[in-house]
């Protein structure tokens, strides 16, 4: 049959079984498949590093940072918006909206991202607003609002105060199954299910040390809703932020229409398919719920730091913080950093999910930044320092 084919046609027929097998094998095989694309991340990287859009003015280095965020942090779309020490807005873009480079439309300052863990910035700024209109103290029990806790077994709950739930000190291990409810682990608590407070056991003693805990930031979520005579989180916050005038939005468990592409990509065989049904939004609406631009980031975050004593980057005396160390050591919003006495404080609070990660950094000389990525690095704390750095140069002059 073969043996009056030329040698054209004979390399023809092997390279179409080629084709057919291996296309047959990605087609059957979504972990190899998804292998395969991760592979051409560079490629991805270097069409997005060309595609770089900033507004008249702006200081070079905003895109330096998103061409670092492309090339080294596994995010191929960003955005960053830059208010300097004199109130000027600057802002950058790069990459595409959607999983394609080229056929999809480039990201611009309208772009939707998800904010993350950086939401806790308008749940600690509500309730620090709460504090200074003498709706709340600082030293307010939780148990005095939320009266679902009355009989804990453990007689530590009922001393946590909103001081440690802002500064993360209340004794909610986020390694434990009751630290960190966000992705499914151990029992709903929030908001659900307020009582079964009554029924766990702290991983420490309040105010002993600091741990991350995205359910402190949901009690204080329904602090506020309490204190607003029961009204959902979600709309105190937006009628209070006056979302109607602004593209900020609460996340649900689909992606929304202006929103970007997420750079996730599931390699194994356990972990998690679909990024936008892994969490309960509902429970993290006021720890990582709200979605929007850079530039939104920025503006909304300049605002809050210009309010009085207590505001965002207040820092609570008790936690004893070592500020030449970027480290958990939070204040009642931000951590501080400082490399030494001379040079400015600087303030961040970043949030990561997956495929996606945003930052805020916020200098003493009133620059602030937002920093929004469809990407995480492949470092974890370490990538996201190595930028917070690279920051801290350009914001503390």
């Amino acid at each position: 049959m073969f043996q009056n084919l030329n040698k054209y046609d004979f390399l023809l027929i092997v390279t179409l079984l080629f084709v057919v097998v291996v296309s047959g094998y990605y087609y059957a095989n979504p972990q190899a498949r998804s292998l395969l694309w991760l592979k051409t991340y560079p490629i991805r990287a270097e069409l997005s590093v060309h595609q770089i859009s900033c507004s008249d003015n702006s200081p070079a280095w905003l895109a330096d940072i998103l061409k670092y965020q492309t090339r080294n942090n596994n995010a191929p779309a960003n955005q960053i918006a830059y208010i300097d020490p004199q109130g000027q807005l600057h802002h950058c873009e790069n990459g595409y909206v959607g999983q394609y480079p080229l056929i999809s439309d480039t990201v611009t300052e309208d772009t939707r991202f998800r904010y993350a863990s950086v939401t806790k910035l308008w749940t600690a700024d509500a309730i620090l607003s709460l504090v200074r209109d003498g709706k709340l103290s600082l030293d307010t029990k939780l148990a005095d609002v939320i009266t679902d806790i009355n009989n804990p077994k453990d007689a530590r709950i009922s001393d946590i105060t909103i001081r440690q739930l802002l500064s993360h000190r209340a004794g909610f291990d986020r390694y434990s199954v009751f630290g960190n409810d966000m992705f499914g682990i151990g029992k709903d608590i929030c908001p659900n299910h307020l009582q079964a407070l009554n029924n766990i056991t702290l991983g420490f003693t309040p105010d002993s040390k600091t741990s991350y805990s995205n359910l402190g930031y949901c009690l204080l979520g329904e602090v506020i809703s309490r204190l607003n005579g029961d009204k959902p989180y979600t709309d105190i916050i937006a009628q209070q932020y006056d979302f109607a005038d602004t593209d900020l939005r609460f996340v649900s468990n689909a992606a929304m229409a202006d929103e970007v592409f997420y750079n996730y990509v599931e390699t194994g065989i356990t972990g998690v398919a679909n990024i936008y049904t892994a969490f309960d939004y509902e429970g993290l609406a006021s720890a990582a719920g709200l979605s929007g631009n850079a530039v939104e980031l920025a503006q909304q975050a300049h605002k809050m730091v210009t309010k009085s004593s207590p505001n965002v980057l207040s820092i609570d005396k008790k936690a004893q913080c070592d500020f030449t160390k970027i480290a958990e050591c939070y204040g009642y919003a931000m951590i501080p950093y400082q490399a030494n006495s001379t040079l400015p404080m600087v303030y961040y609070r970043d949030g990561n999910l997956l495929g996606l990660s945003s930052l805020v950094a916020i200098s003493d000389n009133g620059s602030v930044v937002g920093l929004l990525s469809n990407g995480t690095s492949n470092e974890g704390v370490d990538g996201s320092n190595k930028v917070k750095m690279m920051l801290y140069k350009q914001i503390s002059d």
